[in-house]
């Protein structure tokens, strides 16, 4: 396992998810009959679900193709670890603003953008969940969290310190680009990619290392 695997997978999870959920935020009421969505709570918690659905299937697919290198973690197992946070991020974050904006007449495309962005705190969140899952095969299953956690603090850090010397920076705002967006995304990766085969290191692992079942 290197850490330039977790990068790359992570990359193009990140891609897929952000332009897939762009485009459907583009398509707009359409597509997603959003102001049904206003309307019927149901509704608005399947679309949230599907939109879980794929951040979590995608991210977690790919990233457990990088971490079955190292430990027998079954391939459900993880990428249900990454539903549950992208679950969260759906009903809190980005299906509220999105709703909002179609009821207020204003952009959709904008509103996701905003809310993806701002949902980038719940980061934390899905190494609190993935850690769960890694306390069974590794004895430093703990720092995974605080990888995470200070990963994504000094991404903030410093695109926040960025933004005040450029006004053209502003996905913490959400009034950036969607590059900008998965820029901030992927700049979490090389952190946590070389604090996972710390975690994984084979004197950290706890079981042995056979393949994993999917």
């Amino acid at each position: 396992m290197r850490a330039w695997q977790w990068i790359g997978y992570n990359t193009i999870a990140f891609v897929i998810v952000l332009t897939v959920g762009f485009v459907l935020a583009l398509v707009g009421s359409g597509a997603l009959n959003l102001r049904l969505v206003s309307r019927h709570l149901v509704v608005a918690l399947v679309i949230a679900t599907l939109g879980a659905i794929l951040f979590g299937g995608a991210l977690g697919a790919l990233q457990w193709l990088v971490v079955r290198q190292r430990v027998p973690v079954p391939r459900k197992v993880w990428i249900t670890a990454n539903i549950g946070p992208a679950l969260l991020a759906w009903l809190l974050v980005i299906m509220p603003a999105v709703i909002t904006a179609q009821e207020s007449g204003d952009d959709v495309s904008t509103a996701y953008l905003l809310a993806a962005s701002q949902s980038l705190a719940l980061g934390p969140l899905l190494g609190l969940s993935q850690a769960m899952v890694l306390r069974k095969v590794t004895s430093r299953w703990a720092w995974w969290i605080g990888a995470n956690l200070a990963s994504w603090l000094i991404v903030d850090a410093v695109i926040y310190l960025l933004s005040r010397l450029s006004e053209d920076l502003d996905v913490l705002t959400g009034r950036g680009s969607v590059i900008e967006v998965y820029l901030t995304l992927i700049a979490t990766t090389p952190l946590t990619g070389r604090a996972l085969l710390w975690v994984l290191a084979p004197s950290a692992l706890t079981v042995p290392t056979s393949p994993p079942s999917p």
